[in-house]
């Protein structure tokens, strides 16, 4: 073996080994959700619970989204970035809802309208360098993420339509650019595409 291929496999393995920490693991409950005894575990990084009301629903409020990050994880993110993060989160949800027209927007609770409530609880942030080659990418090196959770609820009686806690890291394909943001903001993108397919099936599932 010549010296440049033992290096090549000394990379290899400490890109390996990088990878092997560049997830988000489960986070713990932490009291956002008006109730947690009705979620279930699935096999896509959550728990989650719906309710058949919540396809009755086509008007939906997005309340502030609430920080629940943790003071050793704040040490790694400026306020501006969680500020950044929250913007998205919102631009996001708000076309995936609205996207054909299909749910509306709601300036304010009232009857009829839903309540989104969210909070983010941890951030995992992606390693610009190595998170611009395939690669790196392709074994998750530098992968960041993101954990948070959220409910759906009827927005004067607050009982709860749906909810769930969520996590998971980046694309390993997609790319995440040079910000640390970039992995997390690529779940949101991805739980936002997801939740608009739930609500459709559940829409669908009412009007039967």
């Amino acid at each position: 073996m010549t010296y440049d291929t033992y290096r090549g496999w000394v990379a290899l393995l400490a890109i390996f080994s990088i990878a092997s920490c560049a997830t988000i693991d489960e986070p713990e409950q932490t009291g956002f959700l008006s109730d947690y005894s009705k979620l279930e575990r699935t096999d896509d990084g959550q728990w989650r619970y719906a309710s058949g009301k919540v396809g009755n629903y086509s008007k939906f409020y997005i309340e502030p989204i609430t920080d629940l990050m943790s003071p050793a994880n704040r040490e790694v993110f400026s306020e501006e970035d969680v500020v950044e993060l929250k913007e998205h989160f919102v631009t996001k949800l708000t076309k995936a809802l609205t996207d054909d027209d299909a749910y509306e927007i709601a300036s304010a609770p009232g009857p009829g309208v839903a309540n989104f409530r969210l909070a983010i609880t941890e951030i995992d942030a992606s390693i610009a360098a190595l998170n611009v080659t395939i690669y790196t990418k392709v074994t998750g090196a530098g992968l960041g993420g993101i954990a948070a959770e959220g409910e759906v609820v009827d927005s004067l009686t607050g009982e709860q339509l749906a909810a769930a806690v969520r996590w998971g890291s980046g694309s390993r394909v997609l790319r995440a650019g040079l910000s640390k943001l970039g992995d997390a903001k690529l779940v949101i993108d991805r739980w936002a595409e997801q939740l608009r397919e739930r609500l459709d099936q559940a829409r669908a599932e009412a009007s039967r």
